[in-house]
C-alpha cells in the first residue's frame, strides 16, 4: 500500500473519532441540559389514582376544609400524599425500578435525604423525582456540605395529565470548598411532579448534599378541587362523609 493511501486512511480514522467523540460528548451534553424523562411512567400511574373512582384519589379530590380546621385538611392531604408515594415507588417497584431515579417524598413535613456525588460521569449524576402532587407549592432545599466540586441543579414539572415537561430552573454551585444552602419554591404544582437533576461537573472532586422538600395546601383553592369534584360525583352524601370521617381521623 503507498505511504499516501496508509496517510488517508489514518486521517479518515481520525476524523471518524473525533466526530464520534463530538456527537458523544454533544448528546452528554444536551442530555445534562435538562430533566429526564418520566412523563409517561408517572402519568400512567397518575391516571390509576387521581379519579373519585379511586379511594385515594377520591380522598384528595373531594376533600372540602371546614372553616377552622385548616390544618386538620393539610394533615389530611399529606397522608393522601404518602399512600400516593408508597403507591408509586412501592406497590410498582418492579415497573418503576427501570427508570432509575431516587424518590423524593413531599409531605407537611419537611423531608432531608443525603448523598455523595464522586465525580463527573455516571456516579456524578443524581435524579430525584416526586409522584405526582396533590400539594400547590413545593419548597425544595438543597445544601451543599462538603466537597470543591462545581455541580449543576435542573429542576422540571411534568404536567400528569398532558405529559408536557417544563424546564422549571437551573442553578450552579460553584467550585471550592465553601458551603452553600438554595432554596427553590416551585408553585402550581398540584397535578404535577417534579424531577431534581445534580450533575457534579468535576472529574476529581466530590459534592457532598443534602436535599429538602415540603409541601403546602392552598385551602382557597382546595376547597374549589373539592366542592367542583363532589359537585360531578352528584353530590354523593356518602362522598361527604367519607371526606369529613378523613378530616377527623387527622385530628
Amino acid at each position: 500500500m503507498k505511504k499516501s493511501s496508509k496517510l488517508k486512511i489514518i486521517n479518515i480514522k481520525k476524523i471518524s473519532l473525533f466526530f464520534a467523540t463530538f456527537l458523544f460528548t454533544f448528546s452528554v451534553q444536551i442530555q445534562a441540559q435538562t430533566c429526564s424523562g418520566f412523563g409517561s411512567v408517572l402519568r400512567d400511574s397518575w391516571q390509576q389514582v387521581y379519579t373519585i373512582a379511586h379511594p385515594i384519589g377520591e380522598s384528595a379530590l373531594t376533600l372540602i376544609p371546614v372553616v377552622g380546621q385548616n390544618q386538620q385538611a393539610v394533615d389530611a392531604i399529606s397522608q393522601v400524599s404518602a399512600n400516593f408515594h408508597n403507591f408509586i415507588f412501592n406497590g410498582n417497584r418492579q415497573s418503576w425500578a427501570t427508570v432509575g431515579a431516587r424518590e423524593l417524598p413531599v409531605l407537611k413535613d419537611q423531608i432531608k435525604q443525603f448523598g455523595t456525588l464522586r465525580k463527573a460521569g455516571v456516579g456524578g449524576v443524581r435524579v430525584f423525582t416526586t409522584a405526582p402532587l396533590f400539594w400547590d407549592k413545593v419548597i425544595i432545599e438543597i445544601q451543599k456540605i462538603e466537597g470543591r466540586a462545581e455541580t449543576d441543579v435542573f429542576i422540571c414539572t411534568w404536567d400528569m395529565e398532558s405529559g408536557v415537561k417544563n424546564n422549571y430552573v437551573e442553578y450552579k454551585f460553584k467550585s471550592g470548598k465553601n458551603t452553600e444552602t438554595k432554596k427553590f419554591i416551585i408553585t402550581n404544582v398540584h397535578g404535577k411532579s417534579i424531577s431534581v437533576k445534580l450533575r457534579n461537573r468535576s472529574v476529581t472532586n466530590k459534592f457532598k448534599y443534602a436535599i429538602k422538600s415540603k409541601g403546602f395546601l392552598n385551602i382557597t383553592k382546595q376547597r374549589a378541587r373539592g366542592m367542583s369534584n363532589v359537585g360531578t360525583n352528584n353530590g354523593n352524601s356518602s362522598t361527604n362523609t367519607r371526606v369529613r370521617r378523613a378530616i377527623r381521623r387527622n385530628n
